[in-house]
């Protein structure tokens, strides 16, 4: 082999270990943008389940808030109903039985407390 053909076997074997290079630096920098990208859509996700999560965090307290309020609402409806049904009753029992001539209700139950709570 002369001397001219072996500076080009050298030449073309220097060029060939250069695009081996390259080819390396090149997939190490693919698998570097790769792994770039898959941060990147993995902060998305994350990003989008915790509004969706928030989502239905809202939803499920908002629906405890109705619950709560429809049971207050209807316990305060049944107790003043309670209320208000005895104290008709009271009325009527201290109106019918425990009042004197010209005295009221109301006059009648508070002598009626005096006379219980005095001793």
């Amino acid at each position: 082999m002369s001397e001219q053909q072996k500076k080009k076997l050298e030449n073309a074997m220097n060029l060939q270990a250069e695009a081996q290079a390259a080819e390396a630096r090149g997939q190490q920098m693919a698998m570097e943008k790769a792994g770039e990208m898959t941060q990147e859509i993995a902060q998305d996700v994350a990003e989008g389940a915790k509004k969706v999560y928030q989502s239905i965090e809202k939803g499920v307290v908002d629906g405890y808030k109705a619950i709560e309020n429809g049971v207050v609402s209807g316990y305060k409806a049944i107790e003043n109903g309670v209320v208000g049904g005895f104290n008709k009753i009271t009325d009527k029992f201290v109106g019918a039985f425990l009042t004197r001539e010209d005295e009221t209700v109301e006059q009648a139950r508070i002598s009626c407390c005096r006379c219980f709570f005095s001793n």
